[in-house]
């Protein structure tokens, strides 16, 4: 899956990703092609977007793109269960638009039971929709 970030802004990125703002209610986490997410990187994920969305002042939905990543560990699943802040990550809407992808989202839904919503989709359009369904709650 080809991910087009040319209209969105860059807000950071960690050892295996980029961070985006898509529009004022959605972030998007870019893995790099080929990466692993562990306890380390997952906490790095979760507090970049934590410490941005608190510098706002904000809420915002996460998109997160599944393709790129070949091993989630359960040090990774458990931080991702239990580190986001409902106050400011409103949901979290995995995007596999591979097998490969949905089978590491799918997986990850099956063993873990997040804090907040969190759905699995095939294509950005269908995560921000149901991303605005949540947003408006």
């Amino acid at each position: 899956m080809s991910i087009d970030v040319k209209n969105w802004t860059k807000i950071g990125q960690t050892v295996n990703a980029d961070f985006y703002q898509i529009d004022e209610n959605t972030l998007a986490v870019v893995p790099y092609a080929g990466c692993t997410d562990d306890e380390s990187t997952a906490k790095a994920s979760v507090q970049t977007q934590l410490d941005y969305l608190r510098s706002k002042k904000q809420k915002a939905a996460i998109v997160i793109f599944m393709d790129n990543i070949v091993q989630q560990t359960s040090g990774a699943r458990n931080v991702y269960r239990d580190m986001p802040d409902p106050a400011h990550q409103v949901c979290f809407a995995l995007v596999g638009g591979t097998p490969f992808g949905r089978m590491v989202g799918s997986f990850f839904l099956g063993l873990s039971k997040p804090r907040v919503p969190t759905q699995m989709f095939a294509t950005l359009e269908q995560a921000q929709a149901w991303n605005q369904t949540q947003i408006k709650k």
